[in-house]
């Protein structure tokens, strides 16, 4: 059997068993439940009044779209190429920043964005910890680098940051700012008709 036939059969196969998938998912009694709910959620979001809607809480949106923004300037510049944070950011942390920016927008319950925002800032230090280890995993496997070694080299590399980094560090400290801030507005009337229908 030739490499051709062998990938033929396997998208073959691999159709057969989405369609079986599929047709499962479909006969299944939580996609009746997922696919009723939907349509409740959506029944109730063109029911809004659009008069209960107002944009609210504009320091927090001021500071995530802040961040949102500085992610597309040069994070670093070395040897006259210049590398944006977003070409390193996971897709999911947009997501999420995104989401908690809308939250504030629209003054969905403080504990709901207050938490998104900690999830955003766990999200955040969870993924530099991440970058942090794995160079240091690197450094061992090249013959075991000290830590003051590799802290002398992250000062150094500091010399090719550019705009984008420090954008994005007076990001950080402003959504930190929004997290702990009081005077967070709800907007009841919106969620009373989203909620509590």
């Amino acid at each position: 059997m030739s490499l051709k036939d062998k990938a033929f059969d396997l998208a073959n196969e691999a159709k057969r068993t989405a369609g079986q998938l599929t047709h499962d998912l479909q006969q299944s009694q939580a996609f009746e439940q997922a696919k009723s709910s939907l349509s409740n959620t959506k029944e109730r979001a063109l029911a809004v009044d659009p008069a209960g809607i107002k944009l609210m809480n504009f320091f927090a949106v001021f500071c995530l779209a802040f961040m949102l923004l500085s992610t597309f300037f040069p994070l670093m510049n070395m040897m006259g190429s210049s590398v944006p944070l977003s070409d390193i950011t996971p897709t999911w942390l947009y997501l999420v920043t995104i989401i908690a920016l809308l939250s504030h927008l629209f003054g969905v319950k403080q504990s709901i964005s207050r938490g998104l925002l900690l999830l955003l800032l766990l999200s955040i230090t969870y993924t530099v910890y991440q970058q942090i280890a794995d160079i240091f995993q690197t450094a061992q496997m090249f013959g075991g680098a000290r830590t003051k070694d590799i802290i002398r080299v992250a000062a150094e590399g500091l010399k090719y940051a550019d705009i984008g980094f420090y954008l994005f560090l007076v990001s950080l400290v402003l959504v930190v700012i929004a997290t702990i801030k009081p005077g967070y507005k709800t907007n009841h009337a919106l969620w009373a008709q989203l909620v509590q229908k």
